[in-house]
């Protein structure tokens, strides 16, 4: 069963479309490698959809491929060359957030924008690993994985509504790219497959702008 602070994630993000189910691969991959607290939302939940579709849990087996790609030109300031990046959550957008083993949520990747977030590992404390997912998702606010307009305005509501809700295999995208000169607006917004629309979008975006 969920634990209270995945409970209290899903009264601001329900549960809105069931995903692919955790199966033995990825408990035997991933293993001591990820926080038990995030496997065990894998076994209850999979790889589903929240919110509408504005959050999603990621299958980082799926994503093996393209993993790559999206962190090409990406070093953590405080990792070694040779860390691992897990793809854990993403957006309705393609921001994506990723975990490093023995070192917590490490880097944040919104290709739409261009924008790369490196996260600080601050506790020490035991169980820090299940502490940090715990804090990810106990304190996610719809802000977190919205994108804003020109105006500073939130898209998402807008933009599901125009478009209707994502499948798994699904993200929003605007066309043209934001990296091309479009703009961020819901009339440039659809529907695109997941994939290969971010790898397309890591394409565009170049090299990575950090904050």
């Amino acid at each position: 069963m969920a634990d209270e602070v995945f409970e209290y994630f899903l009264t601001e993000f329900p549960l809105s479309w069931r995903g692919s189910e955790c199966s033995a691969e990825h408990e035997n991959t991933y293993a001591g490698r990820l926080p038990d607290a995030l496997l065990s939302y894998w076994r209850e939940f999979g790889f589903s959809g929240f919110g509408d579709g504005q959050v999603w849990l990621v299958d980082p087996l799926q994503w093996a491929p393209i993993t790559p790609i999206l962190l090409s030109g990406i070093r953590h300031p405080q990792l070694a060359a040779d860390a691992e990046y897990i793809p854990i959550v993403r957006s309705a957008f393609g921001q994506v957030w990723f975990w490093t083993p023995g070192f917590g949520l490490s880097v944040s990747l919104n290709p739409v924008t261009g924008l790369v977030f490196f996260h600080a590992r601050f506790d020490v404390l035991d169980d820090a690993d299940n502490r940090a997912i715990r804090a990810f998702f106990g304190t996610a606010d719809k802000e977190d994985f919205d994108l804003l307009d020109e105006d500073e305005t939130g898209l998402f509501d807008t933009v599901l509504e125009r478009n209707g809700q994502l499948r798994p295999d699904e993200v929003y995208g605007f066309v043209p790219a934001a990296a091309l000169g479009g703009t961020l607006s819901p009339q440039n917004a659809s529907v695109h497959p997941l994939l290969a629309h971010l790898v397309l979008l890591r394409d565009f975006m170049g090299a990575p702008r950090y904050r």
